[in-house]
């Protein structure tokens, strides 16, 4: 049974709780809102207090701690939960779970456990794993009034994220690039930043075409500005490139334009 192999997962990682802590952040678990791939919970929360569409505040305060932060113990449960349908899945494969390449050990040890840790993420501040930006808060990023600014703003950064049709990665750190450009509207965001935010937000279940829109969208509410230019440039796929069409050479380049860059022939 699922819950018994989620509970001795919990106990093993969790060794000084109680079954009855145990009960609670499991419901709290089962209360979670479904959300799609490509998006992030707290994002969707935040919605909720406007729109009300998933759930209300008191079952949310359930699996949210006093930081708006997903509890510890329930984004372990949703983990070792996600590792027992894997290894039903496995087991549905034929694959022998004995076979010490793909042995199940604790605390998510073995293929199952490894995979659930790559598409949920290692914890809720984890920013590494493919899935990582579904569950963290989006990072801070440092914004400064434009005092005069006029000039285009131009960021090269690396993009690295997961295909939602395949859930294979996709990136740019083979011959690509991600560019974002704005002329600066009220803020200045700080560039150190763009990394980092764009880190959060690819770590997620995407199309590249929706990435790329949502990269702008989100620039331009940030830095107050219509104008900006999104580019993700060569990207890689790892269902064209691994499996299927077995391409060498493909690649995918996707660009957002609005504002001023939508009037001209401006690219980088």
């Amino acid at each position: 049974m699922m819950v018994d192999f989620v509970k001795t997962q919990y106990f093993a990682k969790f060794k000084d709780h109680t079954p009855e802590q145990f009960e609670v952040d499991f419901n709290a678990y089962l209360n979670i809102p479904h959300f799609k791939a490509n998006e992030n919970i707290h994002e969707v929360l935040s919605a909720n207090d406007k729109e009300e569409k998933y759930c209300r505040r008191d079952i949310e305060n359930e699996f949210i701690d006093e930081d708006n932060n997903i509890k510890p113990e329930v984004h372990w449960i949703m983990r070792s939960a996600t590792q027992y349908y894997l290894m039903k899945a496995f087991n549905a494969m034929k694959i022998d779970l004995t076979d010490p390449n793909v042995d199940i050990n604790a605390l998510g040890k073995g293929t199952p456990g490894r995979i659930a840790k790559m598409w949920c993420g290692n914890d809720p501040d984890d920013t590494t794993e493919l899935g990582s930006g579904r569950w963290n808060k989006e990072p801070v990023l440092s914004i400064f009034p434009n005092d005069g600014q006029q000039g285009i703003i131009c960021k090269e950064v690396d993009l690295i994220s997961c295909c939602s049709h395949h859930f294979l990665p996709f990136s740019t750190l083979d011959r690509g690039r991600a560019i974002i450009a704005y002329k600066p509207g009220t803020h200045l965001i700080g560039i150190s930043k763009l990394q980092r935010f764009v880190n959060w937000a690819a770590k997620r279940f995407w199309l590249q075409e929706d990435l790329t829109n949502y990269l702008g969208k989100t620039i331009k509410r940030i830095s107050g500005t219509e104008d900006v230019f999104i580019k993700i440039e060569n990207a890689v796929h790892g269902c064209e490139h691994y499996r299927g069409a077995n391409s060498k050479d493909g690649s995918l380049t996707t660009e957002y334009r609005s504002g001023i860059f939508n009037d001209s022939n401006v690219t980088f």
